[in-house]
């Protein structure tokens, strides 16, 4: 049976650097999936999902990259998310650009 799979740069990019972090195929796979049904859905609406931050502790957040709600916050002086190997959302708890390591997203509501 041959498997394809349709992925773009931004995708290979994201599995690579999944990749070095997890060491798991199957993991990387799965973690590249949600992030892009996350970033998706991000752009038409705010979403609740959970990460693990880097002190272990388990964040729940609202987040959002709608242009209509996060157009006023933008000053375009930063780095791209991915470029820092990344998750870049905008908390709208907290009113402000947060960001996750790509491996640490565990699950969306």
């Amino acid at each position: 049976m041959t498997m394809i799979a349709a992925v773009t740069n931004r995708d290979m990019y994201r599995a690579a650097v999944i990749s070095q972090r997890v060491e798991n195929d199957f993991v990387t796979g799965l973690q590249v999936a949600k992030l892009n049904e996350l970033k998706a859905r991000m752009r038409r609406e705010v979403v609740k999902f959970a990460y693990l931050k880097k002190s272990g502790e388990v964040r729940i957040a609202y987040g959002t990259m709608m242009p209509a709600l996060v157009g006023d916050h933008i000053n375009g002086r930063g780095i791209c998310g991915d470029a820092r190997k990344v998750c870049t959302y905008f908390d709208v708890e907290r009113g402000e650009f947060r960001c996750f390591q790509m491996q640490a997203l565990i699950q969306i509501w």
